[in-house]
């Protein structure tokens, strides 16, 4: 199975650290993908609907295993990726004024 995910956005607030989009076998998109900060660490949280009796139901899910894991990887993969982007970014030096830079 071929996945691409993508970081779409980066938050700071609550439990929600990123919400992602995963690609799978350049057929299919999923939207809604969030990593979450939990009692154990960082997971990943299918898009999920609230059902009438309060529970939350996965709209998207893997059947097996071994799917729901690489799934899971591909997604923290690219969500530690962009936190590196990210602080590199942050730690990158100013130039100076009228610096030029190649």
């Amino acid at each position: 199975m071929k996945l691409k995910a993508t970081i779409n956005r980066l938050l700071d607030k609550g439990n929600v650290k990123a919400i992602a989009s995963l690609t799978v076998d350049d057929a299919f998109a999923v939207h809604g993908i969030k990593i979450m900060t939990g009692v154990k660490g960082d997971f990943v949280s299918m898009p999920s609907v609230k059902q009438a009796d309060g529970k939350y139901r996965e709209t998207f899910h893997a059947i097996t295993a071994e799917a729901r894991q690489q799934m899971n990887d591909t997604v923290m993969a690219a969500y530690e990726q962009k936190l590196a982007e990210q602080n590199e970014a942050l730690d990158a030096p100013e130039p100076e004024r009228g610096q030029v830079m190649e």
